[in-house]
């Protein structure tokens, strides 16, 4: 039997990669079947596999050299025919064929107490944390916020208590491995001690063996942090170099804990990790100063002391956690203050000890500003002003008069804007962000023009490939010329496009967002957060960006042609489409081109020196070149206004007709138009027009009409299927909800209930888009069968267009549509006509046609929890099954999975 070892946690094999190609030939080997990674024949002990539905000589593969193909390359699926590889697992000999009814009830009991422990150590949190000031004040802000009970506010702030919690661990790994690096500092010193508590000095009292004892849990606990984020690269980002320090693993000794790990011997490593940091936390910040100041307190009311802090119950639990700050902070104090009359050595220790401690914040800082300024040599205070006047008051700068351009936008006043910022400063961090933004924009833009013009035009501009150049000298007339080209392109891009479309229609401006209105602004957030989600920025990149190139280029090459200026602009590349990338070492070839680029106004040359060719060679040529040169900006000026106007206009224009033909639907629920959906919207409607009347125009061209005929026909059979998914079921959908949930608890039964087709229809169409989405791109499939999910498998990896009408119709459409009639219909006929024949009164008739739907709804529910418990059941039964009796797992052959 051929069993491949199961992989381990780290996912790694020390087996060298056999050869991934071979120099052979397969017309050596005699026709033989060969593995197509090693390219060896099958081995007595090591079959030949064919695990996808790859064909001829690169059908087989030995087991083991797939497992370190995946291992070394990360795939999951097959690198041709996209087949996912499957794996079976291998069990021992004397596996029975199920587990023994007693093992199954010891696997899920310790389940449960793993989930038991996760919710009490949360609950414990939360307790802790609404005794800190800091916990009490956020849960009445959530509480405020949110309009929720209390307790649930208490529990919405222990959700961000965890994660302040991961904040501190973060910051105590990054100091202790930042101590670690200087501890050749003091190791002479304080020596005799493990690596875990050599920072924390020596002590003999009683109080320096809990020390140590806290410090050595929480170095191990840091070790366990630390493989956590070096594994996630966290570290890499940090440090300047990486270092055998940083990408080593610490293998944090858990066992350590003693007895308190083997009484939690149900969690596993990292379960019991993330417990003990948690109570470590809540305990020795929250919970150890409350207790504390408690005691500080019936001290004080023993010794009859009169206070301030009995004053108030409701406070007095906050001030608790206070007071016991101090006690500790004092306790602290005159503990150290107790080294004063030991002996000078373990005084030096201690002071060694605490040296170190401080040591290694600064050398974190340094670290981290060394990683900012590692390229930026500031010595003098001249060059520091250059410097902050170039990366901050520049982009400063330009983002505020990029705010004031685009203010009508929003509805904005100036005065009003400068009151906002007058009110809240921190707003100019933005403005600076928008600022190197632009400019970060407008560099890319000169790089694709510089490759497409050639190096004359540009003789004027700042050469940052020139020896002489240095960052940090002033060149006011770059600066100058920088600011005013950049005023003058925003007002053409921006300003005037804004001003002629309010010009044309004063309605138009200020943009309508859903994010002004307080009664849906959580919705309206989901709603961006979605937009962010589905990347929408990126696919406008994406679809802007292509056509950018050509376009410029080719209205460069027209107009240059026109105005006789085709070789000044041009040269030799006048009859090229796409002008080459130039040489690479006539680039800005270092890390740091784009921060130079930007430093100096995004207006610099990229070809090197500019020394051999000046504007006089041109200018001699012919006297009126300055003239034309003008003559093409101006023809830019107006094509670049017109361009924005256009596309700033029309998307919206397009998007505000789609929500006006949708309106009904947004009035039933108050709603408006979004703008910035809108303007989405619009761009998509314009690009799918665009694409389809491409199409269209070059299959006439080409007289390919009975293709594109079978196309529209295609098309419309698309349509017919759609409309009936979005309408009909959606109706019934919402309907069948409208009768089971909403009727039977807001309509009292003494009343008629009045339905709503359009309210039915929208709830049905929401709930069928989420229940769509759950089990085609989700691995949740707890809310269809099997044979669904594999027919909405086969749509998704398939393609619409290429499945038969009648499949679809008849296999996907029409069951779904007879599952929501027979449950929408039976329980009618059975109020309806089968208990009237029973003699019931009025009114247990009238019951009765109104619970029917809930009651079938209780059934359909209970009958549901019955099968996710069922299924919880088997899991559980397989993962103990698994651990108990799994030896390895074995490749599963094509044919297997399929036949």
């Amino acid at each position: 039997m051929d069993v491949f070892p199961a992989e381990n946690e780290d996912g790694g094999y020390d087996r060298a990669l056999p050869a991934e190609e071979s120099d052979k030939d397969d017309d050596d080997d005699d026709g033989g079947d060969l593995c197509r990674i090693c390219r060896s024949p099958e081995g007595p002990n090591d079959p030949l596999r064919y695990p996808c539905a790859c064909r001829g000589s690169i059908k087989y593969v030995h087991q083991k050299c797939l497992r370190l193909w995946l291992n070394r390359r990360g795939f999951k699926q097959c690198e041709v025919c996209r087949r996912s590889y499957s794996f079976v697992p291998v069990y021992s000999e004397n596996a029975p064929e199920r587990l023994p009814w007693h093992e199954f009830v010891r696997g899920l009991s310790l389940r449960a107490l793993r989930v038991a422990a996760y919710v009490f150590v949360f609950l414990f949190n939360a307790f802790c944390f609404s005794l800190h000031p800091w916990g009490r004040s956020t849960a009445i802000e959530n509480q405020r916020v949110f309009r929720v009970s209390e307790k649930f506010a208490l529990l919405l702030a222990g959700f961000l208590y965890n994660g302040w919690i991961a904040y501190i661990m973060t910051m105590m790994a990054v100091l202790k491995l930042a101590a670690e690096d200087i501890s050749w500092l003091v190791h002479r010193e304080i020596h005799g001690e493990n690596e875990q508590g050599r920072v924390g000095g020596g002590g003999g009292g009683g109080g320096g063996g809990v020390a140590c004892v806290f410090w050595k849990s929480v170095g191990i606990l840091c070790d366990w942090w630390h493989d956590c984020l070096t594994r996630r690269g966290f570290f890499h980002a940090v440090l300047v170099e990486p270092r055998e320090a940083v990408i080593r693993l610490r293998n944090p000794q858990l066992r350590e804990f003693g007895a308190v790990r083997r009484f939690l011997f149900l969690l596993d490593d990292n379960a019991f990790a993330v417990l003990a940091i948690s109570c470590y936390v809540s305990f020795f910040f929250v919970l150890l100063p409350f207790m504390m100041g408690r005691l500080v307190i019936l001290l004080f009311q023993r010794m009859g002391v009169a206070t301030q802090l009995l004053s108030g119950d409701d406070s007095l639990p906050q001030e608790l956690v206070v007071i016991g700050y101090w006690t500790m902070l004092s306790l602290s104090l005159a503990y150290l203050g107790s080294f004063s009359t030991l002996s000078r050595a373990i005084a030096k220790k201690l002071s060694l000890g605490f040296l170190v401690v401080a040591v290694a914040l600064l050398y974190l800082l340094w670290i981290l500003s060394a990683k900012v300024w590692k390229n930026l040599y500031v010595v003098k205070l001249k060059e520091g002003f250059v410097l902050s006047l170039k990366f901050g008051v520049l982009p400063l700068v330009l983002g505020c008069w990029l705010d004031f351009c685009t203010l009508p936008i929003l509805g904005i006043t100036v005065s009003r804007r400068l009151e906002f910022v007058s009110d809240y400063p921190f707003v100019m961090i933005v403005h600076w962000v928008y600022g190197e933004l632009y400019l970060l924009l407008v560099s890319n833009s000169m790089e694709l023009i510089q490759k497409i013009l050639q190096k004359r035009p540009f003789w004027f501009l700042l050469d940052v490939t020139d020896p002489n150049y240095k960052i940090t000298k002033l060149y006011l007339g770059q600066l100058l010329f920088a600011l005013a080209f950049h005023a003058s392109l925003m007002v053409i891009l921006v300003h005037l496009p804004i001003m002629t479309i309010s010009f044309i229609s004063p309605s138009f401006f200020p943009l309508h967002l859903w994010f002004y209105e307080e009664r849906i602004m959580f919705l309206s957030m989901a709603a961006y957060l979605w937009l962010g989600r589905i990347r929408v920025i990126d696919w406008l990149v994406d679809l802007i960006q292509p056509a950018i190139e050509p376009i410029v280029h080719k209205w460069i090459i027209i107009v240059s042609s026109w105005l006789q200026l085709r070789d000044f602009f041009l040269g030799n590349h006048a009859n090229q489409n796409v002008r080459p990338l130039l040489q690479q070492g006539l680039e800005i070839a270092d890390e740091w081109s784009q921060v130079l680029s930007i430093a100096e106004g995004s207006l610099v040359s990229f070809y090197g020196s500019q020394h051999d060719t000046t504007s006089e060679d041109d200018t001699d040529d012919d006297r009126f070149i300055k003239l034309r040169i003008g003559l093409m900006l101006v023809l830019a000026t107006v094509s670049l206004f017109l361009i924005s106007t256009i596309s700033m206009a029309l998307p919206i224009l397009v998007g505000r007709t789609f929500f006006h033909s949708i309106s009904f639907i947004l009035d039933k629920f108050g709603l408006k138009h979004d703008d910035l959906y809108g303007f989405w919207i619009g761009c998509y409607i314009l690009r799918v027009t665009y694409i389809g009347a491409c199409f269209i125009i070059n299959h006439i061209m080409i007289r390919r009409t009975d293709l594109l005929l079978n196309l529209v026909l295609l098309w419309i059979r698309n349509a017919l299927l759609f409309s009936v998914w979005v309408s009909f079921i959606p109706m019934l959908l919402g309907l069948l909800i409208d009768l089971m949930i909403i009727i039977p608890t807001q309509v009292p039964l003494s009343e008629t209930p009045v339905y709503s087709f359009l309210r039915d229809w929208l709830i049905g169409l929401v709930v069928l888009h989420i229940w769509t989405y759950l089990t085609m791109f989700t691995r949740v499939n707890c809310f269809a069968t099997v044979a669904c999910r594999e027919k909405l498998k086969r749509i998704r990896s398939v393609g619409i267009n290429r499945l038969p009408w009648k499949w679809l119709l008849g296999k996907v459409i029409c069951p779904i549509i007879k599952t929501l009639l027979i449950t929408l219909v039976f329980p009618f006929v059975v109020a309806n006509s089968l208990l009237p024949l029973l003699q019931f009164s009025g009114a247990v008739d009238l019951a009765v046609q109104r619970l029917i739907w809930p009651v079938l709804l209780a059934i359909i529910i209970i009958g549901f929890i019955a099968k996710l418990t069922l299924d919880l059941f088997h899991y559980i039964h397989r993962l103990e099954y698994n651990d108990r009796y799994m030896v390895g797992d074995r490749v599963a052959d094509f044919i297997e999975d399929h036949s």
